[in-house]
């Protein structure tokens, strides 16, 4: 009994146990919400956030406010959430941060706080709204990112440094989410904390431990040493993201080392900088808080908090146009994300003409039509252009008879063509492209085409073309081919001569194949558009390639005589009339010879002779003087005086020479004497001058010393002319002599060898001439002026003894004392080297 009391007491306090601790569990639980809501949004109207909302609150605690925000998406100045009046709640709706707050102003049922959710509206005013809206709704005042799961909030703390703000970060807490300073890993959490968060602050981002190199270093991503999200300055780069402002990181006072979002007003809105922990004195870079991020940290509860919702504007993604060929139906097509697509016949105004992904209008001209992606019963959606293009139709002959002559050595009626040549007669547009094949399904094709030329009607007397425009368009033309026989004379044709007068003589020359063209147009039959062309081969004439234009200034291309093939046809009809070898070109040699080299005649000969020579055949010739007087017609003409003469020569054939001219001068010897020369002599160099040249004759004269044959020069003066009896020739360059004179030049040797092998044995005075003086007399002295000897007269030197004995090597002094023919006495000294 005792037993079973002692059991019944223990299993009632083991209840009471259970069910305290199961109220206290309530008690602590969060309100749980669940909205959902993914809807299109018709421009300029209103619509509910949610289209369920369902809220619990386990514990039953008061819920005083709910705040729906749009998360992603927002549009300042545009996007307005806003709840109709309601006696128990109160709103605000923060335009810079698209944030509604319901405030509940006494106690309400969670009935009356789900119909307030699902009573609150967004519009937008703007007319081109575009793209999605995320709203998130959150019991709690932390900013809520539904595509993170995360909630931030921002902490207002004056001039806090970025290690107290860390500190003070990681001791948050939300609902039991563990806090931290936000790392920002996308663009919809920079925006979010940034442009539509409370005010700038910082955010878990540092390069301190390596300048440059940023990494985020808190929450979730401090794993592992931290998240590496930008290397470098402002021109840096991201491995993944980052939202720096313009500029920015740029360490500009040295030690910013630390991420922060920008105040407001500077720069990008909710952009980053890189700041000292302390900030700067400048109150626009200074730290104004920090902003907590709550949610994926180990041993995070799951919350639900908060929920969210979309709405999304209607948009067309895709749209494809259609162009054809004249009048027809077009295929034209939209895709859009989600929406009905409306089309129109206007950019604006008026309905629906179809409704449906693909529409299918007959056209009869180029023409727009609209498609907009839009709600049902909203007919606001923006419009967008789809063309639809009707193309010219190619104009083309359906069916044409292209001629060809058989010519081709075989009269079979079998012949080669260039089919080429049927695209005048097939259309007349120049920017079209022309095609060949052997049957029409090919040519509808377009494929298995066959080649132009050359195509032989042996392999189909039909063929196709397919005229192919630019656009895509094209006909196909039946093409007939046709033979015909030649129609000129047999063995017909035209010659053209002309003489090789273009300065080469080569049996080139240049021809006016129209004036062959005029004597053939002679043999056409009366009524007929016929037209010549000319070619190269018979093989070009036949397939109507390679032409030889223009046809008044052909140069033949084979030396001497060379055979064109002629194509005549029918320009009307394209059809051949004859081909074949109907002109011979013929190039006459003109005269080729020579004048023998006589351009000048010497006044001592009484007659000369122009002479022609290597003449390459017998000519007729025409010699005429400068007045162009005829002197004869002879290969040769005497002449008696100077001038100008020409020469020209006659083939048989009648072709002229080039004229040929010579101009014939006079010209004689010269006349020399010693009044013409000149002997000057400074610093021991001797200068010999050919004075008053033109008294020396009327020729073209050239100068030499002592050699006869030269080498002579044009120049009559001779520098460091050496002394002793000299002889300078003078020639005339028109071969009518060498005049000469001796000149003695006077000068002293610097040594003698007096060792009787014929060479400097004795001293003597360089260039004496008894011409020019009457008498010498030579004295010689050793170096103490000891006068050693004595020698008179012309034929005597100094052998280097003194009475009979031959003086040592060594320097000695002379006196030469030379009296001229006209008694003038002049007087030289120096001295000299006797070398034995």
């Amino acid at each position: 009994m005792r037993k079973n009391s002692i059991t019944k007491i223990s299993t009632l306090l083991l209840f009471l146990l259970f069910l305290g601790i199961s109220q206290n569990v309530i008690a602590m639980s969060p309100p749980e919400l669940k909205a959902t809501g993914d809807q299109e949004y018709c421009p300029l109207s209103t619509i509910p956030i949610v289209t369920t909302f369902t809220l619990t609150n386990p514990s039953g605690s008061a819920i005083n406010a709910v705040y729906i925000q749009i998360a992603s998406g927002y549009q300042r100045g545009s996007d307005i959430l806003e709840l109709s009046p309601n006696p128990n709640v109160s709103t605000n709706f923060n335009s810079a941060t698209g944030k509604l707050t319901l405030t509940f102003t006494s106690a309400v049922s969670t009935t009356e706080i789900e119909d307030a959710v699902k009573a609150v509206t967004y519009r937008s005013t703007s007319a081109t709204v575009s793209g999605e809206r995320v709203f998130s709704i959150t019991i709690g005042e932390a900013n809520y990112l539904p595509s993170t799961g995360h909630y931030y909030m921002f902490i207002a703390a004056n001039l806090i440094t970025w290690q107290d703000a860390r500190i003070a970060a990681e001791g948050k807490d939300y609902y039991g989410l563990k806090g931290y300073l936000a790392t920002l890993t996308s663009m919809e959490e920079a925006i979010l904390c940034g442009e539509q968060s409370q005010g700038s602050g910082w955010i878990g981002g540092t390069d301190e431990q390596t300048e440059g190199v940023w990494k985020w270093v808190t929450g979730p991503e401090a794993a592992n040493g931290g998240l590496i999200f930008w290397n470098g300055t402002a021109n840096g780069s991201t491995p993944n993201f980052a939202f720096w402002n313009t500029n920015e990181p740029n360490d500009a006072n040295g030690g910013e080392d630390y991420a922060h979002i920008t105040a407001p007003n500077i720069g990008i809105p909710g952009a980053w900088n890189d700041l000292r922990t302390t900030g700067e004195q400048n109150t626009d870079y200074q730290a104004k808080g920090y902003i907590v991020e709550y949610g994926g940290m180990p041993g995070d509860p799951t919350l639900n908090i908060a929920d969210d919702t979309r709405i999304f504007i209607p948009e067309i993604t895709v749209t494809t146009g259609d162009a054809r060929c004249g009048p027809g139906v077009v295929n034209l097509s939209a895709t859009s994300n989600g929406a009905t697509l409306n089309w129109y016949t206007a950019a604006s105004g008026g309905t629906p003409i179809f409704t449906g992904d693909i529409y299918t209008p007959t056209i009869t001209s180029t023409q727009n039509f609209y498609v907009a992606a839009e709600a049902a019963g909203c007919l606001r959606g923006k419009r967008t252009s789809v063309r639809a293009v009707m193309l010219d139709d190619v104009v083309a002959a359906n069916q044409i008879t292209f001629t060809n002559c058989d010519e081709d050595g075989t009269p079979d009626g079998f012949t080669n063509f260039n089919l080429e040549e049927a695209i005048p007669f097939i259309t007349s547009d120049t920017n079209t492209t022309v095609t060949f094949y052997s049957n029409s399904a090919d040519a509808d094709l377009d494929s298995n085409s066959i080649r132009a030329r050359p195509y032989n009607n042996r392999n189909g007397q039909t063929v196709f073309a397919r005229t192919t425009a630019a656009s895509g368009c094209y006909k196909v033309t039946r093409i007939d081919l046709a033979v015909s026989v030649t129609s000129l004379p047999t063995g017909y044709e035209e010659q053209l001569d002309t003489c090789d007068t273009d300065g080469t003589v080569d049996g080139f020359a240049s021809f006016d194949l129209t004036q062959a063209t005029n004597r053939i147009s002679t043999q056409f039959p009366t009524g007929r558009n016929l037209v010549v062309s000319y070619f190269r081969t018979e093989e070009d004439a036949l397939l109507e390639q390679n032409e030889i234009l223009s046809q008044d200034a052909y140069r033949n291309e084979i030396s001497g005589q060379q055979v064109l093939f002629t194509r005549i046809e029918d320009n009307t009809q394209g059809s051949c009339y004859a081909i074949g070898p109907y002109v011979r070109l013929n190039v006459n040699p003109i005269p080729v010879f020579e004048l023998a080299d006589l351009e000048s005649i010497c006044v001592t000969d009484p007659n000369f002779t122009l002479q022609t020579i290597n003449a390459q055949g017998i000519y007729t010739y025409e010699w005429r003087d400068q007045n162009n007087v005829v002197l004869g017609t002879n290969p040769d003409l005497v002449i008696t005086a100077p001038g100008r003469y020409s020469v020209t020569a006659q083939t048989p054939s009648g072709c002229n020479s080039e004229v040929k001219e010579i101009t014939v001068i006079a010209s004689e010897a010269a006349t020399i004497t010693r009044d013409n020369i000149a002997i000057t002599t400074l610093d021991g160099q001797t200068r010999l001058s050919i004075i008053n040249v033109a008294d020396l004759g009327a020729g073209d004269y050239e100068y030499t010393l002592d050699e006869a044959l030269g080498p002579y020069q044009d120049s009559p003066v001779f520098e460091q002319v050496s002394p002793g009896l000299r002889t300078l020739y003078i020639r005339d360059k028109n071969g009518c002599g060498i005049s000469s004179i001796q000149i003695p030049v006077l000068g002293f040797a610097k040594f003698f060898t007096p060792n009787n092998d014929g060479y400097h044995d004795t001293w003597t005075p360089l260039g004496l001439s008894e011409t020019e003086y009457s008498a010498v007399t030579i004295s010689i002295f050793d170096r103490f002026g000891k006068l050693l000897k004595s020698i008179y007269g012309f034929d005597k030197g100094w052998d280097g003894t003194t009475r009979g004995v031959a003086l040592p090597s060594s320097d000695y002094w002379y006196t030469v004392t030379l009296t001229d023919i006209n008694g003038v006495i002049s007087e030289f000294k120096g001295h000299m080297t006797l070398k034995r």
